[in-house]
C-alpha cells in the first residue's frame, strides 16, 4: 500500500503556515504650516487700509449714500411753533393771558421735513368774538398743513379766556429819562407834546390808571437842550387811541450852586509893603461863592480874600477885605467884609 505523502498528511492536518501579518502604521498628520514670516501681520493690515484708498472712500460714500436715499422716505416727526392769531369782540377787552404760540406735532416723509419751513403753517386763528368767560379748545384742525404733512398733537390744547368791558380815559405823558448831562449841568425842564393821550382798555384797569410812560431817553453826558421823538409803553392790557409815539423837549441848563468856603486865610497887599510886618484881626473869614458849578469849583482854588495897605501907613485901622482872582458871573460873600490891621514896629 503506498504511503499518502507525508507533506500531504501534514498539510491536511496541520493549518497552513500563516504568513507575516502587516503592521498598523498611525493616521499621517497634515504638515504643519510654517510659521509667519515677521511682518506678513503688519504688511496685511497696511494693505487692507492703506491701500487703494481712493476706490475705499468711493465705496463708503456710495454706502452712505444709498442708506440716505432708502431712509428719506421713511415718515418722521417733528415739533415746530406756530403764532397764534385772535379775533377780538368790540365792546370788550381780553384780560386773560394770551397764548402766543402753539407747539405743534408735524409728521411726514424725512425729504420733506428736512427743509421744511414754520412759515408753511400759516397762524392759528381763535375768534373769540362771541366766546364767553372760561375755557377754549385749540384742537389740530385749526392747523392748515400743507401737502405732504400731517398734523399730530398740539400743546396747548386749551386756553382760558377772561373778559373786561371796554373802557376809554385821558391820561398825562411821563416821560422817562436814562443817565445823566455831563458834569455842571443838569435837567432844568421836560416837556412832552402832547401832555395828554387817549388811553383804551378794561374798565377797571382804565380806573387805576393815571398816566403813560415813554420809552427811556438818554441824557448821558448831555450839556444842550434838545428834542426827540418817544414812543408810549402803556402797561400790559392798555392801548393808546391815535399815535403811540410823542414829542419831547428836553431842556439842559448849567447847574448853579453855592459854596461856603470857612476859615480862608486873609492877606495883606501892597505896593512896597511886607505882609510879615502887619498883623490881621481876625486872621481868617468865611466865604460863600455862587456861580455855575464849573466856575465855582475853578474859583475856590484860584481866589485870594486880601487886605489892601500902603507902606506909608503907621497907625492901625480896619481894612474891607476884597477877593482877588474872583472871575466873571461868580458871586462872593464875606463874612465879616472888614478886619483890623495893625502895623508891627
Amino acid at each position: 500500500m503506498r504511503q499518502r505523502s507525508q507533506t500531504i498528511g501534514t498539510l491536511g492536518r496541520s493549518p497552513a503556515r500563516q504568513g507575516r501579518e502587516p503592521s498598523i502604521q498611525p493616521p499621517s498628520r497634515a504638515p504643519e504650516p510654517p510659521p509667519p514670516e515677521r511682518g506678513t501681520i503688519r504688511r496685511w493690515l497696511h494693505g487692507a487700509f492703506a491701500e487703494n484708498l481712493g476706490l475705499k472712500f468711493l465705496s463708503m460714500v456710495l454706502a452712505i449714500t444709498v442708506f440716505l436715499l432708502v431712509n428719506d422716505d421713511k415718515a418722521r416727526e417733528i415739533t415746530v411753533r406756530v403764532p397764534v392769531a385772535y379775533s377780538l369782540p368790540d365792546d370788550r377787552v381780553l384780560v386773560s393771558e394770551r397764548v402766543e404760540e402753539v407747539k405743534v406735532t408735524i409728521t411726514g416723509p424725512w425729504r420733506r421735513l428736512r427743509k421744511f419751513d414754520e412759515r408753511e403753517l400759516g397762524r392759528i386763528s381763535i375768534d373769540l368774538r362771541n366766546a364767553s368767560t372760561g375755557e377754549i379748545a385749540i384742537t389740530p384742525d385749526m392747523v392748515q398743513a400743507p401737502a405732504g404733512i400731517t398734523i399730530g398733537s398740539v400743546s396747548p390744547r386749551s386756553m382760558r379766556v377772561a373778559f373786561d368791558k371796554r373802557a376809554e380815559k385821558l391820561v398825562e405823558v411821563q416821560p422817562a429819562v436814562a443817565g445823566r448831562p455831563q458834569h455842571g449841568y443838569l435837567v432844568h425842564e421836560i416837556l412832552p407834546t402832547p401832555a395828554t393821550v387817549r388811553v383804551r382798555g378794561g374798565e377797571r384797569l382804565i380806573g387805576a390808571l393815571t398816566s403813560v410812560r415813554t420809552r427811556e431817553i438818554s441824557l448821558e453826558g448831555r450839556t444842550e437842550g434838545f428834542a426827540t421823538a418817544a414812543q408810549l409803553v402803556p402797561p400790559d392790557g392798555i392801548e393808546v387811541v391815535g399815535a403811540d409815539s410823542i414829542s419831547v423837549r428836553i431842556e439842559i441848563d448849567e447847574e448853579l450852586v453855592t459854596r461856603k468856603l470857612p476859615g480862608v486865610s486873609v492877606a495883606v497887599k501892597g505896593d512896597g509893603v511886607d505882609p510879615a510886618k502887619w498883623t490881621i484881626k481876625p486872621a481868617q473869614v468865611d466865604v460863600s461863592l455862587t456861580g455855575t458849578l464849573l466856575a465855582v469849583e475853578k474859583t475856590k482854588d484860584a481866589m485870594t480874600p486880601v487886605v489892601k495897605v500902603t507902606a506909608t501907613e503907621k497907625t492901625a485901622r480896619e481894612g474891607e477885605v476884597t477877593i482877588e482872582g474872583l472871575p466873571p458871573g461868580v458871586g462872593v460873600r464875606i463874612s465879616p467884609e472888614r478886619v483890623k490891621i495893625t502895623p508891627l514896629k
